[in-house]
């Protein structure tokens, strides 16, 4: 279990094995934070930068060193109205256009939820390691209790497949299908990799369990989990609860329940009734504030807004956890499914099924823990509230149809068209071949992300698609990202939800990334930060690369007035240990050399030192 304040331990769980490094990631999820994906090739690289808080340490240069190592190694697909509107606009949200798939569930009303993470490792002479994480936790800044499983495995050299991961690699290979955007080649060819390389991987099952199976559900033809049939009692921890499903699961088996009081409160007496073991709340304490997720509206569908900004900070249980005893074993579901009829009947999910001893991992296992140290302690006995809570139906009305203008928005096809314009500028048009039914009392506003609030533009209603002129834009200001604002009523009824579309970007110029490159490096000693990084990739604390810019009352100064760096040291270290971190320095000094701008921010004492140390290295490679 995760606590909403230790989300370390998440960025942690994406970290490379001692002696090895990321060759690919692929993820999953329901809600997706832009600046929190940016910490995510942070745990690849090595790097050190979440606060005591889980807070991303901001710092451009180190963030635009891992996105360039490995951005094109991620991907992730999330639900098509899932990515949250930034607040902050930052020039390094281009880096990750490329690693983000929408996906559109199979089915009308229902959600791409499953939140996973497929993590292949390499490392020279030694055996390929993968790592799947399965949690409940999605990609964003929410402070929430969560559950993190972790297996970790080898490629095995065997012709014959493992059976129990069959599932794992089918939905790897259902992704592909169900996606809004194209695949590149190298991400298609990436996940037939990791599809068929999964069919030989020994995952070993955490201790104490003894054994695990995958349960991917939603798509056609997948396999719902279900509760053994001769279980004797049964724990349910979920943030979102439908009646139906309750009463359907705890209609044979003693039924433990722990959720949020204000799921709870919404629920039939009559319901939490037929919870035999007992119906348990989160307590203030235990969620840090009492503040509650910000998609706790009991009445709404489950998780159904995502958040409206990366400054989220909305805490509280968000944790999927079920528990099953049947004799002396106990089966432990964990992953994204709700206990509700859309969890388990038309989303599509990921839920991974352990089984252990009960003594060790059973119900009284998990609340009670070794003294007192248990879940029980974070929860406290639901009292049952005696009147319904009062329901605004103008705001409900409302609500249901931002949400519906949400949906069908997320389905709609946007390009963003860049026109090269006199002088420096980009005419920047998005455009839809797509019907747009805003519907009465609905409207709705769009703007590429990179620029503020005040040049978003309405749309309209159009049978046969429509244009969005957002004038002359900058080239910085280029995006395949499309904010996208609904909102429905007036006053203290009006409904309002705010997401990211990806548009396709037509038009771009083919230096556009290394364009970025002088408006994050913005003075030589960026630079040289940049290059360290680089060669001290394995130092994993960004401060230790800083504390090579200081002065040193002992060197002389350089030509230009400044410290010496001792950029020959290092570079020469890394041609010793390690020559293969010179090869993206090399990239770096040559996107640099492709704008008159990269060019003057290339140190002179750079320019002294690499040619003789290039030329070592290309001599390494004849040897």
């Amino acid at each position: 279990m995760l606590p909403g304040h230790q989300r370390e331990l998440y960025l942690n769980a994406l970290r490379p094995p001692d002696g090895y490094e990321l060759d690919w990631a692929l993820g999953t999820t329901y809600s997706l934070d832009l600046e929190t994906l940016l910490a995510v090739p942070l745990s690849f690289g090595l790097l050190d930068m979440v606060g005591e808080d889980g807070k991303l340490i901001r710092d451009s240069v180190a963030l635009l060193h891992v996105l360039r190592a490995y951005a094109k190694k991620l991907v992730v697909f999330c639900h098509a109205s899932g990515i949250a509107m930034p607040v902050r606009r930052h020039l390094l949200y281009a880096h990750l256009e490329h690693a983000i798939i929408p996906v559109n569930a199979p089915t009308e009303g229902s959600s791409f939820h499953p939140k996973i993470w497929v993590l292949r490792f390499v490392a020279p002479n030694r055996v390929t390691q993968y790592r799947f994480l399965c949690l409940s936790r999605n990609l964003t800044g929410d402070q929430s209790w969560d559950t993190l499983l972790t297996l970790d495995g080898e490629l095995v050299d065997r012709e014959r497949a493992i059976a129990k991961n069959r599932p794992l690699a089918a939905f790897i290979s259902k992704l592909a299908e169900h996606a809004s955007d194209k695949l590149s080649q190298n991400q298609a060819e990436s996940l037939t990799r990791l599809k068929e390389e999964l069919l030989r991987v020994r995952f070993v099952p955490p201790e104490p369990f003894e054994d695990f199976e995958f349960f991917p559900m939603g798509f056609p033809g997948f396999q719902r989990a279900a509760v053994p049939g001769d279980a004797r009692r049964l724990l349910i921890v979920s943030p979102f609860l439908s009646p139906e499903f309750l009463s359907h699961v705890s209609s044979n088996v003693e039924t433990t329940l722990v959720s949020r009081e204000e799921t709870l409160d919404a629920i039939e007496p009559s319901v939490l009734n037929g919870m035999t073991g007992g119906v348990f709340a989160m307590i203030d304490a235990a969620t840090g504030d009492g503040v509650q997720e910000a998609t706790a509206d009991p009445a709404a569908p489950e998780e159904a807004s995502p958040p409206a900004s990366s400054t989220s900070n909305v805490r509280g249980l968000h944790a999927k956890l079920y528990i099953a005893e049947e004799g002396r074993k106990a089966h432990v579901w964990a992953g994204s499914a709700n206990a509700t009829t859309s969890g388990f009947q038309r989303n599509v999910e990921f839920l991974t099924h352990l089984i252990g001893k009960k003594s060790q991992v059973g119900i009284d296992a998990f609340l009670k823990g070794t003294n007192g140290s248990g879940f029980a302690q974070f929860i406290a006995e639901y009292v049952t509230q005696n009147e319904t809570p009062v329901r605004d139906s103008v705001v409900e009305e409302n609500r249901k149809l931002v949400e519906q203008l949400r949906d069908e928005i997320s389905r709609v096809s946007f390009r963003l068209q860049a026109s090269k314009e006199n002088g420096t500028g980009y005419r920047l048009i998005a455009a839809t071949d797509n019907k747009i039914d805003l519907q009465t009392g609905g409207a709705a506003s769009i703007r590429p992300i990179t620029l503020p609030p005040s040049f978003a533009r309405q749309l309209r209603s159009s049978e046969s698609g429509q244009e969005v002129d957002f004038g002359q834009v900058s080239e910085q200001a280029l995006t395949a990202f499309l904010g996208v604002n609904v909102r429905a009523g007036d006053g203290d009824a009006r409904a309002e939800l705010a997401f990211v579309t990806k548009a396709a970007l037509i038009g771009a110029p083919d230096n556009r990334f290394e364009t970025l490159l002088h408006h994050i490096l913005k003075n030589p000693q960026d630079v040289i930060r940049y290059l360290l990084l680089l060669v001290h990739n394995e130092a994993g604390d960004v401060s230790k690369i800083t504390a090579l810019l200081r002065p040193k009352t002992s060197r002389a100064k350089s030509r230009r007035g400044d410290s010496a760096i001792p950029l020959l040291e290092e570079l020469s270290r890394a041609l010793v240990s390690s020559p293969r971190l010179l090869d993206s320095v090399k990239v770096l000094i040559e996107d640099l050399a492709k704008t008159a701008e990269g060019s003057a921010l290339v140190p002179r004492e750079l320019t002294d030192v690499w040619q003789p140390i290039w030329k070592a290295r290309m001599a390494l490679d004849h040897e």
